[in-house]
């Protein structure tokens, strides 16, 4: 009976064996698919793994990042979870939650992970940057503020920190600390195409047009297929009264993105003030089609119908 007993635990650590090596293997070649993009190849892979190992942590939270990439956020939400609770200090994995569930409009669930993750990791100046995204998403300016200044003191080169510092300055109409954020910006990374782009809407908000126009070139010739510098820079050449320029990047915007509501309007408002109501009329229209009962084309629309046929 004990050679028996001998034999059988044998058979049963052999076969465990060839089962964890079986689900390291999908495991590996899930790694493999993920790291080539091809989401698809990689969630079977990690959920084959699950199914032999379904205490693996690590393949949990592979697999959520899988469905995160592919857009699939519920399910990449759920996985991440699963990983938690196999290993609750996962701070990688309370990451990604948080941004998941910001990405999905859940902010406060967001702060709530992201704080676990600073309990685990204090020092952490990524998971204060995040944390400031959600509360300044859930429109806590002052709270957001407080944690970019962490984040910032944690890592006095944080480029994209000091990016959204200064659009929270912004909003709080405090202009000179929202320009001072986005100079260190520049003068951290030069090549920050947003940045540029950022700091000549202040500019604009200044009444510097001259100097806005220069930054969204800038943001033009760093990144030329980002329709919004287009449209930013539209506005400047309308306070210098050069609305051919202003129309022209417009244009560009609109065939760099057919569905850019912002820029139908404004460049309907320079067809209407230019008197041209048929091409004003018509971009109008257009913004109503893309966004149904929308109030200011609505009433422009009234406008351009009230008068005189002649017009």
């Amino acid at each position: 009976m004990k050679r028996i007993g001998s034999v059988s635990l044998l058979i049963s650590l052999l076969a465990f064996a060839a089962f964890a090596q079986t689900a390291q293997q999908h495991l590996t070649a899930g790694n493999t698919y993920y790291q080539s993009k091809q989401y698809p190849q990689a969630i079977a892979s990690y959920s084959e793994a699950i199914r032999l190992q379904p205490s693996s942590s690590e393949a949990w939270y592979n697999r959520g990042q899988a469905h995160y990439y592919s857009g699939q956020i519920e399910k990449a939400i759920a996985d991440y979870s699963q990983a938690i609770v196999l290993k609750p200090a996962n701070v990688d994995a309370l990451f990604q939650r948080g941004l998941a569930k910001n990405k999905k409009g859940d902010h406060a669930g967001a702060i709530i992970d992201y704080t676990q993750g600073l309990v685990l990791t204090p020092n952490n100046s990524q998971l204060y940057y995040n944390r400031g995204i959600a509360r300044a998403d859930s429109k806590d300016d002052d709270g957001a503020l407080i944690d970019y200044n962490k984040a910032i003191s944690i890592n006095p080169n944080y480029t994209r920190a000091f990016v959204n510092r200064s659009a929270v300055y912004f909003r709080k109409k405090q202009f000179d600390l929202a320009l001072a954020d986005i100079n260190k910006a520049i003068q951290l990374d030069p090549t920050y195409a947003d940045a540029w782009d950022n700091r000549g809407v202040i500019y604009n908000i200044q009444n510097l047009p001259d100097l806005a126009i220069a930054d969204f070139s800038q943001a033009l010739k760093l990144n030329p297929n980002n329709p919004k510098p287009y449209v930013d820079r539209a506005i400047s050449y309308n306070k210098k009264k050069q609305n051919d320029l202003a129309i022209a990047d417009l244009n560009k915007a609109l065939s760099l993105d057919p569905k850019y509501i912002g820029a139908y309007i404004f460049r309907g408002a320079i067809y209407f003030d230019t008197k041209q109501y048929v091409l004003s009329k018509t971009d109008f229209e257009h913004v109503l089609k893309l966004s149904p009962g929308h109030k200011f084309a609505t009433d422009t629309l009234a406008r351009i119908n009230a008068l005189p046929k002649t017009q």
